[in-house]
């Protein structure tokens, strides 16, 4: 398996666990300007010169990009992603500030035309991360968290942060997956995010979302996120890594 990491707090301590790997990686790493993810793919290539840097953008106001995220911001922000070859995270959630739902209610369908040209032309370097369409399929449509577009898709399975109900619903959903070449699975917590309450991961039960994950045929892992990584996490990814 190809197991990759995100990083949503690129400081210098959460970049040191880079030595901690000894195969090559893709490094997801959110940040709020080009300038800023070109400075940390430097300290990046520093550390692990192996690494390749992909670019999560952090949107203005919204936080993760979605057709309820502001327009201007929206339009701004993809103008800027065309200046840069990197590969790209859309991070396709609902903004941080529920209020925008609301707000922007009425230019949701033009916010969606907008990301979906956007990840048409670029699609051949763009991991979208978003949620499992499972009992809530329909819904995630609906609301922008899915595009019938061939990029890689990287299903959201955090299992810490789920109950077992819908944890077993989706372990049946993703056995059905059809062409799990074209799909990763992200898997964690194993650190905190931006909401700061995340369940953390055992290691052991990393290892138990690995061996699913590998016995139902997918080859690709983001693990979220690369701070949280030690000793016992790395015994546990060396025995599934390529």
């Amino acid at each position: 398996m190809q197991i990759d990491f995100y990083e949503e707090f690129p400081t210098k301590e959460n970049l040191q666990k880079l030595k901690l790997i000894k195969y090559p990686i893709r490094l997801f790493v959110a940040t709020k300007s080009i300038e800023e993810f070109k400075g940390l793919e430097k300290r990046v290539k520093q550390l692990k010169k192996d690494t390749k840097v992909a670019y999560w953008p952090i949107i203005r106001n919204s936080y993760w990009i979605s057709p309820f995220s502001n327009t201007k911001d929206l339009i701004n922000l993809f103008r800027k992603l065309d200046s840069i070859k990197n590969h790209l995270l859309i991070d396709l959630e609902m903004p941080k500030n529920k209020t925008m739902m609301l707000k922007n209610i009425l230019s949701f369908f033009k916010n969606k035309s907008i990301i979906r040209r956007f990840m048409e032309e670029n699609k051949q370097r763009i991991t979208t991360a978003q949620p499992i369409e499972t009992i809530f399929s329909r819904y995630i449509q609906i609301r922008g968290q899915n595009f019938n577009i061939k990029t890689e898709k990287s299903f959201m399975w955090y299992t810490s942060m789920l109950p077992n109900k819908i944890n077993k619903i989706v372990k049946r959903k993703l056995n059905y997956i059809k062409n799990k070449e074209d799909y990763s699975i992200s898997l964690g917590t194993i650190a905190y995010g931006i909401l700061g309450n995340e369940p953390i991961l055992s290691p052991k039960n990393l290892e138990k979302d690995l061996q699913f994950v590998k016995r139902t045929g997918f080859n690709k892992v983001i693990i979220f996120r690369l701070g949280g990584l030690n000793k016992e996490y790395i015994k546990v990814i060396n025995k599934f890594q390529n």
